[in-house]
């Protein structure tokens, strides 16, 4: 049942590209649109999976037919190849990268928030039990796959609303802040989370859950982007004035 919200999601935030993207007066062919989306989707799935094995790649080593198991996804390990892959897509839709980043952003965070759907509906993902006065005894869990889609939902929502109103200080800041407040969010949910995958004893951060160690390499780098990109539309703007 998962499956078909995870699909549904991918179908809504394909569509919102597209909408965005007829939006902002580009076109392209729509056969080479739709190839370059599958790849990008395909890609996808290849990093949330690899995220996943490497976590304990001693193990898939000496197992390696395990490697092709469609269980055991890390997501951001989806968003981290889904990002490499706007790079040979841009070059593929000749479309400047950060563009066409800002493009998809908002897409690809309502497609999450609907694709957690399915995690609700299938019972993954949840919550350490909740302990507060008077709740320790109900059984009650944290809500958070409800966390994750509301996030990802007020993400997408926040990057429209910034595209709508104009604030677009240079291009890739809408790409930007969805990878910096994804990978927030992903970071503190997670910390109320009761099940994820760790890296294996014989793995560096041996132990510490896999998406914690992503998400902060990937806000620490996003950070240092931003700020260059930022610094960079300072100083055309002190030659320019």
């Amino acid at each position: 049942m998962s499956v078909v919200f995870h699909i549904l999601g991918m179908i809504v935030g394909g569509i919102l590209i597209g909408r965005r993207i007829r939006r902002a007066g580009l076109k392209f062919d729509k056969v080479r649109f739709v190839v370059g989306l599958i790849f990008l989707i395909a890609l996808g799935v290849v990093g949330a999976r690899l995220a996943y094995v490497v976590a304990d790649l001693h193990y898939y080593v000496a197992n390696w037919q395990k490697i092709f198991s469609v269980y055991g996804t890390i997501i951001p390990g989806a968003i981290i190849f889904g990002l490499l892959g706007l790079i040979p897509l841009a070059w593929f839709l000749r479309v400047p990268f950060w563009k066409l980043g800002d493009l998809f952003a908002p897409g690809v965070a309502l497609g999450q928030a609907i694709g957690r759907i399915g995690c609700l509906v299938e019972g993954c993902c949840y919550g350490v039990p909740i302990q507060l006065p008077g709740l320790e005894a109900t059984g009650w869990r944290y809500p958070t796959q409800v966390m994750h889609g509301s996030a990802n939902l007020l993400i997408a929502f926040l990057l429209l609303y910034l595209d709508e109103h104009g604030y677009k200080p240079f291009d890739g800041i809408l790409l930007l802040l969805y990878v910096l407040l994804f990978f927030t969010q992903r970071l503190l949910v997670d910390f109320l989370r009761a099940v994820g995958p760790v890296f294996a004893p014989d793995m560096p951060f041996a132990g510490v859950r896999v998406p914690r160690v992503i998400s902060v390499a990937s806000i620490l780098l996003v950070l240092i982007v931003l700020v260059w990109r930022w610094i960079g539309v300072r100083r055309r703007a002190c030659r320019e004035g």
